[in-house]
């Protein structure tokens, strides 16, 4: 599910032309008399077109879903915005009650920006959009309804067509200019992910949650993905993300498809992990799309499948080097550009003065270079040479966070450690695994104070 917020509508009596008139008289009447629900229905079916007391119920139930009447000890009253729109007619308190409360209107003015649209373009978007719903043309109308009746948007005559109204304009660059940012986000801190939803969008249930609303990509990766064959893990400080899909081969569609081209759709990736405590989130970070693979994985039932698998990248993570070799580069410089230490200004002068060419690395590949040099071969674990030989010809070992990210571990020099398969499988999925990662830190640290960094 997106959010709170549902996505059928009603018309309210009158049409387009007299919808917000009979709607002002209706909120006028409740205003000075309180009706109970005979009451109403009797003033409904003599000022409006209204007949049928299950149309009545149901266009009634409405306006109290959108927060504009409610019901209180069997007399209808109408709340502080239903108060105000029968006092002044303003069409935007209708249009905050309705983009609050109901999925689609703010996708609508969206696909009408700068252009006009069919109802048939403006259905497909709405789709993509809120792939969870059905949406026939009957809801798409419904929503236009209300757009024109606000005076939102308006209907070429000649044709099946929408534009953007200079009020409708209005309204969607207002909403633009509110839109809220994610920078107050701590990496390692904890967020209650309904919250999180409720003010930035995106489906509370799903792993991977693009925001309808906002350009925002939303990813969860937790231990109870597990059993659903999904299989995430830092590589470094690179995340490797397993797509959605519970059963047979995934497929590059949905939120797979709004990974992939989150950069193209000017998007950006919010990487969360899910708490022992329910709704509980751990900020990861930003990341970014760098590239994607295909692996055989388990789906639910347990049968092999192809996953998508992506590969993440936190933003801001590059670091150069003079040497296109990184293998060649200097230990003391291999630890200083993986720190993200930065140049003095002599440093900087000097090479805007000498023409140099610059390689870029990601800084976990700095960073996994400088544990593999530290360990010469050898298991920081066991003590152990490297069980074989990597496709490269080296001695293979897998890098280590002493601290996790989750927990605000950096990928730096001093978090890593080369680890080999079987002791990081033991830190990770050993009975004793976290007494195990203390002894590691234990002798990290000793190690540091040792060498006096």
């Amino acid at each position: 599910m997106a959010n709170d917020r549902r996505m059928t509508t009603d018309r309210f009596f009158g049409g387009v032309g007299e919808r917000l008139e009979n709607l002002q008289a209706l909120f006028k009447f409740v205003d000075t008399t309180e009706p109970d629900k005979a009451e109403l229905q009797d003033w409904l079916e003599s000022n409006t077109a209204a007949k049928s007391e299950s149309t009545i119920k149901a266009y009634v139930g409405f306006q109290r879903s959108v927060g504009l009447l409610e019901l209180e000890k069997d007399q209808y009253q109408t709340t502080p915005r239903g108060a105000t729109f029968a006092d002044t007619g303003d069409p935007e308190l209708i249009f905050e009650a309705l983009l609050e409360n109901v999925d689609g209107f703010e996708t609508i003015l969206q696909t009408l920006d700068n252009e006009q649209t069919t109802t048939t373009a403006i259905q497909a978007s709405l789709r993509e959009a809120y792939p969870e719903y059905q949406l026939p043309q009957a809801v798409v109308g419904r929503h236009l309804e209300w757009l024109q009746a606000i005076d939102a948007i308006e209907k070429q005559q000649s044709a099946d067509r929408y534009e953007l109204t200079s009020f409708g304009k209005r309204l969607l660059q207002e909403k633009l200019d509110q839109k809220p940012t994610i920078d107050d986000l701590e990496i390692g801190s904890t967020y209650d992910r309904v919250e999180l939803h409720e003010a930035y969008g995106g489906a509370r249930y799903r792993g991977i949650a693009p925001s309808a609303d906002y350009p925002y990509v939303f990813l969860f990766t937790g231990d109870s993905g597990t059993e659903h064959g999904y299989k995430d893990e830092f590589r470094g400080d690179t995340f490797i993300y397993t797509g959605e899909g519970r059963t047979g081969d995934m497929e590059m569609t949905g939120g797979n498809k709004a990974i992939r081209d989150h950069k193209e759709d000017s998007c950006e990736l919010h990487l969360f992990e899910n708490n022992d405590e329910a709704w509980s989130v751990t900020y990861l970070g930003q990341f970014e799309c760098v590239d994607w693979f295909e692996e055989q994985l388990p789906d639910t039932d347990g049968d092999h499948r192809k996953a998508i698998r992506f590969k993440l990248e936190p933003v801001a993570n590059e670091v150069e080097f003079t040497d296109p070799d990184l293998g060649a580069v200097d230990t003391d410089e291999l630890y200083e550009r993986a720190t993200g230490a930065a140049r003095t200004d002599d440093e900087a002068t000097q090479q805007t003065t000498v023409e140099t060419t610059r390689t870029i690395y990601s800084r976990s590949e700095a960073v996994r270079e400088y544990a593999l040099r530290v360990a010469d071969g050898v298991c920081q674990g066991c003590g152990d040479e490297a069980p074989f030989l990597g496709n490269d010809g080296e001695p293979y070992f897998e890098v280590h966070h002493l601290y996790r990210r989750s927990d605000g571990g950096p990928d730096h020099p001093d978090n890593v450690i080369a680890l080999c398969p079987n002791c990081h499988r033991r830190v990770h999925h050993g009975k004793d695994g976290d007494a195990f990662n203390q002894e590691l830190i234990s002798r990290a640290e000793n190690v540091e104070s040792d060498s006096g960094k």
